[in-house]
């Protein structure tokens, strides 16, 4: 296999090398030169996705976005979603146009299409799959790529970088084996399976990503996490895993101060199985206190419901404590008379700069207005809800997805909705049901109103408006914009548009041109009074306009231009699809709550989450 491009370029993934993901990237490499369906087995959050993401960086590194997962264990997922379908054109309002699936479109990009959790998919989409793998078999022509037939659409051939994995988790126990595949088609895979790694190599994993646990802070964390993991769980509880202990180390990498510098690589602590270790590296028993909470976050502090998850979590408690140093009579402090501080941050003018939960601080979102609007309703920051507020405060900052779990009523919402309020962040909360599909979270093409776009357009044509032009002096022309918005008149509206973008266009370039003529005389009259030996000036003088001030009124007028094109590319697109054919409704893609908070950064709250698949759509 060769690169796609001539430079070396390193890859973004941060992968360590160890026998185990070389092997694996032996086997892998082995495959794909060959163009061969490929299984990835092992124990969940053992890199399986890292393995192909650096694989794919490295043989296509000016490629974005080389890899598409698909979720199989989505029962919503069908086959049209994978093909296609013919939708209601955005363009032509009143006809229909075919729409390629994810899948399709992947051959014909030449992607690394990624079947998550493909042992839980349903038979019709496997069979919908089946084909596709079919024709990538041993079997086929040296050089053949793989074809699928769609359909009344004809025969699809898939560029010569497609590929197909698959992926699925199983959970074993001490050196137990793999059981054999036996989903629908799974003869058809070559099968690469993972196997756990050894000490040594979890020690080269997290002294390479976290080098303030470099030397015998490694090993003591991993002998704590193999301890904890060797607990027994029952079927409710969740597996603990090699993403739990990564979690763990980035967060005392959090925790550990920037001045903190690591013992180094001991000899002593290289096959180390007792339980000082770490209060041996960290003497600090308030750092160790600390770091019992993390690790009740991480390991224990979930899934406590029911009687036997309280007795292993009872089990699990005197572990921690044990392995840092820590009695139970402060085990029992820490776990329930512990109150973390909550300290509302402001500025000299009153304004509210930040959250302080404990020893995380959470910036509040900055905000146009002076204006401190008072919260919905009363809130009573006790025990309970500062530890919750504070343990939610730290997966914010690491950037952690939260599961809160508990009985109906005991503000579980109401606890995420006052810290949103706090740190001014807009919360989207969206309700699930049996009959919740991922459309309804990502979004899904649906008949649209001209008077939804409209109104946007109108919002974003204001914006751009009043940084161009005067306000005050065009008082009378924006009260026409939007009575011609609110009267349903869009042709007279899309009008009074393209008329502001001409203008608006004219005044760019205008301004362009004389700032540039402008600086051009300047530098001329400098000639004349100044005597420069080389004939070249670094400085405009003192009667002209600054260099830099130039440049950034230079870019500040291209900006607003795109900005300008980009508005009139959505004025025509609106005018084809609600004036050209006068129809009152049209079809287009409409972005679900989802995608809305990913684009905006606002907070995403789903309730309630009754089983695992309805947390698999999200």
């Amino acid at each position: 296999m060769f690169r796609t491009s001539t430079i070396a370029v390193a890859p973004v993934t941060p992968l360590v090398h160890t026998n185990t993901s070389n092997n694996a990237l032996r086997a892998l490499a082995l495959y794909v030169s060959l163009r061969l369906p490929v299984l990835l087995t092992s124990t969940p959050s053992s890199g399986k996705a890292l393995l192909l993401s650096h694989l794919a960086s490295t043989l296509y590194p000016d490629v974005r976005n080389q890899l598409v997962t698909i979720n199989l264990a989505d029962t919503s997922l069908d086959g049209r979603s994978l093909l296609g379908s013919y939708v209601q054109s955005a363009r032509s309002p009143g006809t229909f146009e075919w729409k390629e699936g994810v899948l399709v479109r992947a051959m014909r990009t030449g992607r690394w299409v990624i079947l998550q959790d493909v042992d839980k998919g349903s038979n019709e989409v496997l069979g919908t799959l089946k084909p596709l793998v079919e024709s990538l078999g041993m079997g086929k022509w040296i050089g053949g790529r793989a074809k699928l037939t769609i359909p009344s659409r004809g025969e699809v051939v898939a560029s010569e970088s497609f590929a197909i994995f698959a992926t699925r988790s199983l959970s074993i126990s001490g050196h137990d084996i793999f059981p054999p595949p036996t989903f629908f088609s799974s003869h058809k895979f070559h099968e690469v399976i993972i196997p756990t790694h050894t000490q040594e190599e979890l020690h080269i994993i997290i002294v390479t990503s976290f080098p303030k646990l470099l030397g015998p802070a490694a090993w003591g964390i991993i002998v704590l996490w193999g301890v904890i993991k060797a607990v027994r769980s029952t079927s409710t509880d969740r597996d603990i895993g090699l993403r739990d202990l990564r979690r763990y180390c980035s967060r005392l990498e959090a925790l550990l101060p920037a001045s903190y510098s690591s013992l180094g690589a001991d000899p002593l602590y290289s096959q180390v199985d007792h339980v000082g270790v770490l209060v041996s590296v960290f003497p600090n028993p308030t750092l160790r206190e600390e770091m019992f909470l993390h690790a009740r976050d991480i390991f224990f502090g979930a899934g406590s419901l029911t009687t036997v998850s309280r007795t292993r979590t009872a089990a699990i408690t005197p572990i921690v404590a044990e392995h840092l140093g820590l009695t139970q009579e402060k085990c029992d402090w820490l776990l329930g008379q512990y109150v973390p501080e909550v300290v509302n941050e402001t500025d000299s003018n009153g304004r509210t700069t930040g959250l302080r939960l404990g020893p995380i601080v959470l910036p509040a979102r900055t905000r146009k207005s002076d204006i401190t609007l008072p919260p919905t309703r009363p809130f009573v920051i006790h025990r309970p809800a500062a530890t919750l507020m504070s343990r939610i405060g730290t997966c914010i900052s690491m950037c952690e997805p939260v599961l809160l779990t508990g009985e109906t009523g005991t503000g579980k919402t109401s606890v995420v909705t006052h810290l949103a309020s706090l740190l001014h962040r807009p919360l989207i909360s969206v309700n699930l049901s049996q009959q919740t599909e991922s459309s309804d979270l990502l979004g899904s093409f649906k008949p649209i109103d001209a008077r939804v776009p409209g109104s946007e357009l109108q919002l974003q044509f204001l914006d751009l408006f009043r940084s161009t032009f005067s306000q005050k002096k065009n008082v009378k022309f924006e009260e026409s914009t939007w009575k011609a918005v609110k009267e349903g008149k869009w042709k007279r509206a899309t009008g009074l548009w393209k008329e502001s973008i001409r203008l608006a266009k004219d005044r760019i370039r205008s301004k362009l041109s004389e700032d540039t003529n402008r600086y051009v005389w300047f530098c001329v009259l400098g000639r004349q009074r100044l005597t420069l030996p080389r004939g070249d000036s670094t400085e405009v003088p003192e009667s002209g306009t600054p260099r830099k001030r130039r440049r950034t009124e230079e870019s500040h007028f291209h900006e607003s231009e795109k900005s300008w094109s980009s508005f009139e590319q959505e004025v025509l697109q609106f005018e084809a699809q609600y004036i050209a054919k006068s129809g009152k409704f049209a079809f287009g893609f409409v972005e679900g709550p989802l995608i809305r908070a990913l684009k905006s950064g606002d907070w995403y709250v789903t309730h309630p989450i009754r089983d695992p698949e309805e947390a698999d759509r999200v």
